[in-house]
């Protein structure tokens, strides 16, 4: 796991900016430590380490791989991404679509976002949700590896960065899917642009594992009942922010029977949020381009 140590996002995100431009040119693991950790780096001690938890969480993300001359390069020679965009794509594909590099990650997420909650800072919260996660998923049973404070404190920071939510003035994480709903759409959408509210969120919970109804927020949320059509306060949020922002059209007519977005206390408009039932959703690749009535 690299979320509870000193591999931030800012300094994986370095790293792979310094493998990028050093292609072509000798770089092995001495080197990439001594130009992200230099001697005389203030703070440094002989423990400090950030630059080798860096370049283990990129090859666990499979942002770089080692060569066998001992040589590190990035995994893909030809990138046009940002290595930010790379870094996040890499967190979409190797740890929230599966819970083998980081168990906690998907899974505390989906946790807080099934009960509607929000993660505030500091050693007690820590401690609150620690006790909490283990209590309420596992029964108060010790797991191997367990989700404790200092993974908690990891893993704010990093779903922030990945476009899960956002913190607000008291530094309180509150979840919404917004960036990583948008990096999503084209493959939940596909060729298409419009589907009724339950192909929807059956496309967003295969895309998503950790949204609501993906195997993931299932395993957080056992006692979630899809029956009761009713979207998470988190995913309604980015739904509506989505909506206002002319990525989706949410159809929601009087008269729907669809999925309640009351949650997020749509504001109403004479054209689609007329209700609190979304009964479609309609894609819109080009920001701001609304489709008409």
């Amino acid at each position: 796991m690299f979320t509870d140590s000193e591999a931030t996002p800012a300094r994986v995100e370095m790293l792979l900016e310094v493998v990028r431009s050093m292609s072509g040119r000798r770089l092995d693991a001495p080197t990439i430590r001594q130009l992200l950790q230099p001697e005389g780096l203030p703070g440094r001690t002989s423990t400090s380490d950030q630059a080798g938890r860096a370049i283990t969480a990129a090859r666990e993300l499979d942002l770089i791989e080692d060569q066998a001359d001992g040589m590190i390069r990035a995994s893909r020679s030809r990138d046009h991404r940002s290595a930010r965009m790379a870094v996040v794509e890499a967190v979409d594909e190797k740890v929230l679509s599966d819970d083998k590099i980081e168990p906690w990650f998907g899974l505390f997420y989906a946790f807080l976002l099934g009960r509607d909650e929000s993660a505030a800072s500091g050693n007690e919260a820590g401690k609150h949700w620690e006790a909490r996660f283990e209590r309420e998923l596992f029964g108060g049973a010790k797991q191997n590896n367990r989700f404790n404070d200092s993974k908690y404190r990891g893993l704010r920071r990093w779903f922030r960065y990945c476009g899960l939510g956002w913190h607000d003035g008291d530094d309180r994480f509150h979840p919404n899917p917004y960036q990583r709903l948008t990096r999503k759409l084209p493959a939940i959408f596909g060729r298409g642009h419009d589907l009724s509210i339950d192909a929807f969120m059956e496309r967003l919970s295969e895309q998503c594992p950790e949204l609501d109804g993906g195997h993931l927020f299932l395993r957080a949320n056992p006692g979630w009942d899809r029956s009761a059509r009713t979207i998470s306060l988190g995913l309604s949020h980015a739904l509506v922010d989505l909506h206002l922002d002319g990525a989706l059209v949410l159809n929601c007519p009087l008269d729907s029977d669809g999925w309640s977005i009351a949650k997020a206390a749509p504001p109403r408009d004479k054209d689609y949020l007329k209700s609190d039932l979304a009964s479609s959703v309609c894609y819109i690749p080009v920001n701001g381009a609304r489709a008409s009535g």
